[in-house]
């Protein structure tokens, strides 16, 4: 494959196929894995955010094999929607509608995203953000540049009414009081909860996965909504708890 690859690890339990059209990105997030997986310092990683070369051109060239196929996210190692000129991600997106390919975006952009509803509507299309956040002063403390909580919360609202399946990423999660309060705020119009733990960074061990897991079940027992307990946090549900609900199909979204 070229620039649409198959994730390996725990990024190919989001999406079977993904599209990264940004060299780095401006959102800031201390918990991000990309600069180490891209062997970058996080401070060169932070400072990009440029296009990757030739991203459209190569897109282009490779989408018309590709009709038909699993769902393609848009992106793992960049922000589909971080600050900056972001073009390229609606050219893409174009390029998907007009080759039959399914895609969803994965963004911490918020409403910076509300300019593409119209090709999120023309294709196969579903809008997923992640948001592990209520309270806007942890969110600036580790993700400085990321849209606030509440202008992600109503970007998964105009989706939503819009007609456009979405997802949350409850990952990874920092603290699981907040964790929690944005499962409570929106699982009216989330199609689907996908929840993870906080992987490769200290603070990890100051959290008590059992309890949050237990949390976790007890929530999502109380809901329809279909969700997705990731591999990570699954040892830490209690026994015997399904770790995946089924719901809308979402095409090869995981």
């Amino acid at each position: 494959m070229g620039v649409i690859y198959e994730p390996a690890g725990a990024a190919r339990e989001y999406s079977a196929l993904a599209c990264n059209l940004y060299s780095g990105c401006r959102h800031g997030c201390l918990y991000c894995y990309a600069p180490s997986c891209l062997r970058m310092t996080p401070e060169a990683f932070w400072s990009g955010g440029q296009p990757r070369a030739d991203i459209i051109r190569k897109l282009s060239a490779e989408a018309p094999s590709m009709s038909g196929c699993d769902r393609v996210l848009f992106c793992f190692t960049c922000d589909p929607y971080q600050p900056g000129d972001t073009t390229v991600t609606r050219d893409a997106m174009r390029i998907c509608v007009d080759n039959g390919i399914p895609f969803q975006v994965l963004t911490k952009g918020g409403t910076r995203a509300a300019r593409d509803i119209d090709i999120m509507q023309a294709g196969d299309a579903v809008f997923a953000t992640t948001l592990i956040f209520d309270n806007d002063d942890l969110r600036r403390r580790w993700e400085p540049n990321a849209a606030d909580c509440n202008d992600r919360a109503s970007m998964i609202c105009r989706a939503h009414r819009a007609g456009i399946p979405t997802w949350v990423s409850i990952e990874p999660v920092i603290d699981p009081d907040e964790a929690l309060k944005v499962m409570r705020r929106l699982d009216a119009v989330v199609d689907e909860w996908r929840i993870g733990k906080l992987n490769h960074h200290p603070h990890a061990k100051t959290v008590d996965w059992f309890a949050f897991g237990q949390r976790v079940a007890e929530f999502l027992s109380n809901t329809d909504t279909p969700y997705m307990v990731k591999d990570a946090l699954q040892p830490f549900m209690p026994k015997g708890f399904a770790t995946r609900r089924h719901g809308k199909a979402m095409g090869g979204a995981g």
